[in-house]
């Protein structure tokens, strides 16, 4: 039995964690097929592509000779290993630049066989052979695609006389007739990949400080490197595979882990390839002192403030990647990054940096809508992130349509008496004149908002309002009111105006009393939800979906304020409809508002070029009288959307008709016009 040593793979793969995908680039496979190389003998073996520049020289001779290239033997399962082939392929590359010899065109050819046998071991195969032949072509074939296919029943196997044999291709004699050859020529190279090499025995040759350990990978690691015993030995899971043990090396605690020389030895009576991964390491070590580096106007104590561990913990990766979501979702930095920067102290702790960039703190903007049943809609909004050095967000907006007009104010501080929550506040003072009410309303709320898992986080504290606001089936009342809010939130979209994949859900429980006024006693109970889906990696393709349901516990409609009912209709409900006008209406066709909503929706996202796309949809509502209703009939419509993809979030058109028209109430169609998603 017969046992060679492979050289060591390149270590130039990035650790990135996005290279863990199975793709990797072609000059890292080219790389990573040098540990890889024909089994021949030890030493590190070079990719030996040698290079074009002779060939392409002899390109400057003069009169030049069209050829045809054609890759014959691979299994037509094999696409990848094809598609390599050809992207490494100088014949193919320099198809375009014939040669003015067969001579020349041998030594692309040759220059080639180097390339592809390489290729083939980086795919498992390391008996691999590849050889060429060279004739003429039917002067009037099609020579200009890659690959053309020879009609000649001899392709391959050297029959005929003008046949050159890459293997016996010694001696580069050429005739002159050759040399001035006007016919176009075929190359055919032939590919034998032979048995593939299979993956019989992974090891891990760990060097601690004070000792070495060798042993095999555990059915847990092996798992965790994604490799399994019998798989096909190809280049890209063997680098990543390294990667991985390196990461589980860190996943117990040894921060400063690094990888040594990998080790691929090859049974070639076997056809089995066993691989020994070396890791060296400084000792386990736990968590210590965090440095901030970059902050300028942010407190450096409240930075570090967001780590996610506790003081003398075990170091752990998975901490790290917290900490650094938590910094980079807070919104005042353009760049995060946390890490380890050793050495392991003598009381085995190792440093963390933390080091950010900040991002501009002050931003004015604004928005504009419309519809052809609300007309123009307008809001405008100044904002500061780090009001008071340690993150405190304000924010101070006014909005003004045909509906309403007012202020509203929101104050956000993060790392409110402990990590991951905040203390959040906000008020509004509006004026409302739609066909629900008229009149004029102020709201405030304080509370403290809880984050406590990666998507999940709950909101609850004491709210107050006054209205003076006359309905459309009630007179015109004051009512002072008091309630508690509690809100359970989740969001794992990857973008707030459009999003692809994830969702959001939200569940609000809201009890009121009056405090002055008409009494009134009740509780507000809803659900919203939301679900993306893409079809595809770069989400051109997206399937959308929503709900809203909601009652009100206790008051009839009647003895509720008119802004605490529930409504439905309009640009961010059931489109098709007019705002509000999804329910019960009183003998002028006004929205009288329920005690009880049921909302569903769908779209179908297409992004037809980088900045259009279409929005096919259908929605359908209803709000009933009772919070208990027998018929949960719903009015539908259904609509086409555009959308034009900005820098700062997709610009929206819908055009929707309502499928359940009623007489003397409903428009033929709506159009809306505003930024950002409908939901």
């Amino acid at each position: 039995m017969k046992r060679l040593r492979i050289s060591s793979l390149g270590k130039a793969i990035s650790r990135n964690r996005k290279l863990y995908m199975p793709r990797i680039g072609l000059v890292s496979m080219l790389l990573g097929s040098s540990v890889l190389a024909a089994c021949s003998g030890d030493g590190p073996l070079s990719l030996g592509f040698g290079n074009d520049s002779e060939a392409v020289a002899q390109d400057q001779l003069g009169t030049s000779i069209p050829y045809a290239v054609e890759i014959a033997g691979l299994d037509p399962q094999e696409e990848r290993l094809d598609a390599m082939l050809r992207n490494v392929s100088t014949a193919i590359r320099l198809q375009s630049r014939p040669t003015p010899s067969r001579a020349g065109l041998e030594r692309r050819a040759e220059d080639d066989v180097e390339r592809f046998e390489a290729v083939l071991r980086s795919f498992g195969f390391y008996d691999g052979q590849v050889t060429f032949e060279i004739r003429k072509l039917d002067p009037d074939a099609d020579v200009t695609d890659d690959v053309v296919t020879s009609s000649d029943g001899d392709a391959g196997n050297g029959a005929g006389d003008d046949a050159v044999q890459g293997a016996s291709y010694t001696d580069g004699a050429t005739n002159d007739t050759d040399v001035q050859s006007p016919d176009p020529l075929e190359l055919i190279y032939q590919v034998q990949s032979n048995t593939p090499y299979l993956l019989s025995e992974v090891k891990l040759r760990i060097i601690h400080p004070d000792e070495t350990i060798e042993r095999e990978a555990t059915d847990a690691e092996l798992l965790q490197s994604q490799l399994h015993l019998g798989q096909r030995v190809a280049a890209e899971p063997i680098i990543l595979g390294e990667q991985y043990a390196v990461d589980f090396m860190r996943d117990r605690g040894f921060p400063l882990v690094k990888a040594g020389k990998r080790t691929v030895m090859a049974n070639t009576a076997e056809k089995t390839i066993s691989v020994t991964y070396e890791l060296i390491t400084d000792r386990q070590a736990n968590f210590g002192a965090v440095s901030v580096k970059g902050a300028e106007t942010i407190d450096e104590d409240f930075i570090a403030g967001y780590r996610s561990w506790r003081p003398g913990q075990q170091y752990s990766p998975e901490e790290i990647k917290i900490t650094r979501r938590d910094l980079a979702q807070s919104n005042l930095f353009d760049s995060v990054i946390v890490k380890p920067v050793g050495p392991v102290s003598e009381g085995g702790e190792v440093p963390i940096e933390i080091e950010v960039n900040e991002r501009k703190h002050s931003t004015i903007g604004g928005g504009i809508d419309f519809s052809t049943a609300d007309g123009p809609g307008a809001n405008a909004f100044w904002e500061n992130r780090n009001l008071f050095g340690a993150g405190e967000r304000l924010r101070l907006g006014v909005e003004g349509s045909d509906q309403s007009q007012g202020l509203e104010g929101t104050f956000r501080k993060p790392q409110f008496l402990r990590r991951r929550q905040a203390l959040v506040s906000n008020g509004s003072a509006k004026n409302y004149s739609t066909d629900a009410y008229d009149g004029e309303l102020v709201e405030s709320f304080v509370g403290v908002e809880r984050k406590f898992a990666e998507y999940w986080s709950a909101t609850l504290g004491p709210t107050a309002e006054y209205s003076d606001l006359t309905g459309a089936d009630s007179p015109n009342e004051q009512f002072y009111l008091a309630g508690l809010r509690g809100i359970l939130r989740r969001d794992s979209t990857d973008n707030p105006l459009d999003p692809v994949e994830g969702n959001r859900l939200e569940f609000n429980v809201s009890p009121y009393t009056s405090i002055s006024g008409p009494s009134a006693q009740f509780a507000s109970v809803s659900l919203n939800g939301s679900q993306y889906y893409a079809f595809d990696d770069d989400g051109d393709y997206v399937i959308a979906g929503r709900g809203r349901a909601g009652i009100i516990i206790g008051e009839d409609r009647s003895s509720l304020p008119a802004n605490k009912r529930f409504y439905s209709g309009g640009g961010g409900s059931v489109r098709g409809y007019e705002y509000q006008k999804v329910g019960p209406l009183d003998e002028n066709n006004d929205p009288e508002g329920g005690r009880s909503v049921l909302e569903v929706g769908a779209e179908f996202r297409a992004r037809i070029t980088e900045s259009i796309g279409l929005v096919p949809f259908v929605e359908g509502g209803n709000v009933f009288e009772s919070s208990n209703p027998d018929d949960l009939g719903l009015l539908w419509a259904a609509g086409l959307g555009l959308r034009y993809y900005t820098a700062v979030g997709p610009l929206r058109f819908d055009v929707a008709v309502p499928l359940d028209k009623r007489d003397n109430v409903d428009d033929d169609f709506q159009i809306y016009l505003s930024l950002g998603q409908a939901f």
